[in-house]
């Protein structure tokens, strides 16, 4: 497969659905939170408002009213901040985790085609040292002794990444 054929690492991963289960959490608390405060408004007003005003008189009434319609709305809004800062929060984080995975996976890519080419080389090496061993029976003794030993020690080490490379992609 060509570089050409291989997707990048941004085609490769999918699309975190961060961002739709983002909208679908707003989508629900569009509807839940004024739905919520209706009820808590309907429930006030219908229990505990008119209890409050018949047994205290008006001043007590007024008083839990400013105190009520007060601290609700404010914590309605704190609340619906604070879990829309968290979902952002989640969402950051997973592109972050996206972007961190295909960069690793990108380094994988490149280590694999450097260790393949490393190998060939060596190999292409081995069989070129093997070839002028074998043709070039006139050379001195030293000579050959050192081009059987580079041959030799080249083979081991071709050898042992091999092994080493089977090892850590299985």
């Amino acid at each position: 497969m060509s570089e050409r054929d291989q997707p990048s690492p941004e085609e490769a991963l999918p699309r975190p659905s961060s961002q739709s289960a983002l909208r679908r959490r707003l989508g629900m608390l569009k509807w839940l939170a004024p739905g919520m405060l209706v009820l808590l408004v309907v429930g006030y007003e219908l229990l505990i408002s008119r209890t409050v005003h018949d047994m205290l008189g008006p001043v007590p009434h007024y008083a839990l009213d400013i105190l009520v319609y007060g601290t609700v709305g404010p914590v309605l809004i704190f609340w619906l901040l604070h879990f829309l800062s968290r979902w952002l929060d989640e969402r950051e984080t997973s592109e972050l985790q996206a972007t961190i995975l295909a960069q690793a996976r990108e380094r994988v890519r490149a280590h694999q085609e450097l260790n393949d080419s490393t190998l060939q080389s060596l190999f292409a090496t081995s069989l070129f040292l093997n070839a002028v061993e074998a043709n070039l029976r006139d050379l001195p003794p030293e000579a050959r002794t050192q081009l059987h030993a580079a041959n030799q020690s080249l083979d081991r080490v071709i050898r042992q990444l091999r092994e080493h490379l089977l090892q850590h992609r299985g």
